[in-house]
């Protein structure tokens, strides 16, 4: 083997390795009043929140600020004091940094799992296109290497790509994406209990909601709601949303058999 070679390859990785961080802090206010993403603030190390409630994650590479809320990605250009906002959700609104809100209704609360933003990144390249919010097909057109990517990028404990490896698993054990909006039965499935598993050990509190919805498809309502109880005392919103509309579902249902 050339060493000079694999030498340059480590070098030149470095490099661009080094143009990947998640080292953006503070609190960014909207500068248009009444939209719908009004702040967002960074802790510097990964996880950010927006409108002061919902928890997201975000990287930089180079001059772009990436940031992945609940199933989609923001992208802002980075300059002083302010990020501008370049992608469909917040194009061309621009958030400026200032003070944190110094009142009592104001909690700060980030998740607290490591988030690699080289790792990201890597996630990011996977399911989107290159420099836009427009989601990439890679996972409907090669499943299987989708599958082993994410794999990869779990194992390495990036928990956003378990959570995406759950899905396709989860997908793939009713049926496919053919069935991807039947009503499938699920058998039980110890692959996807153990993703699941493997987020909540990382403290990424989106593997109680994972399993809790897991258990529930299987018709184990008990252990679904344990899990997902655990999960929201936590602190993990989905978990807290899935346990509520379990709870309302079930007190329509005796409702409806004490009327008839």
């Amino acid at each position: 083997m050339n060493f000079k070679l694999v030498l340059f390859s480590l070098i030149g990785f470095t490099c661009y390795a080094q143009n990947i961080s998640n080292n953006i802090n503070g609190y960014f206010k909207n500068t248009k009043k009444d939209n719908l993403y009004s702040s967002i603030h960074f802790n510097g190390d990964g996880h950010a929140i927006i409108n002061d409630a919902y928890a997201a994650e975000y990287f930089i590479q180079d001059d772009l600020l990436y940031v992945f809320p609940d199933k989609s990605v923001f992208i802002f250009e980075v300059e002083k004091n302010k990020i501008k906002g370049i992608s469909n959700w917040i194009d061309k609104q621009t958030f400026k940094e200032t003070s944190v809100p110094a009142n009592d209704e104001y909690e700060i609360f980030f998740e607290t799992y490591t988030i690699n933003p080289i790792l990201l990144q890597q996630f990011y390249s996977y399911n989107y296109t290159e420099k836009t919010d427009e989601i990439s097909w890679f996972a409907f057109e090669k499943p299987e290497e989708y599958l082993n990517e994410m794999q990869k990028l779990c194992d390495q404990g990036l928990t956003s790509a378990c959570g995406a490896l759950f899905g396709m698993k989860y997908i793939e054990a009713t049926g496919g994406f053919e069935n991807l909006f039947e009503n499938q039965q699920i058998l039980e499935n110890k692959e996807l209990e153990k993703i699941a598993q493997k987020m909540i050990s990382l403290e990424d509190g989106r593997g109680y909601a994972l399993l809790g919805s897991y258990f529930l498809a299987l018709g184990n309502i008990e252990k679904a709601k344990e899990i997902l109880t655990e999960g929201s005392e936590k602190g993990n919103q989905q978990a807290t949303l899935t346990l509520f509309e379990l709870e309302v579902n079930e007190s329509l249902n005796e409702t409806v058999i004490e009327e008839n």
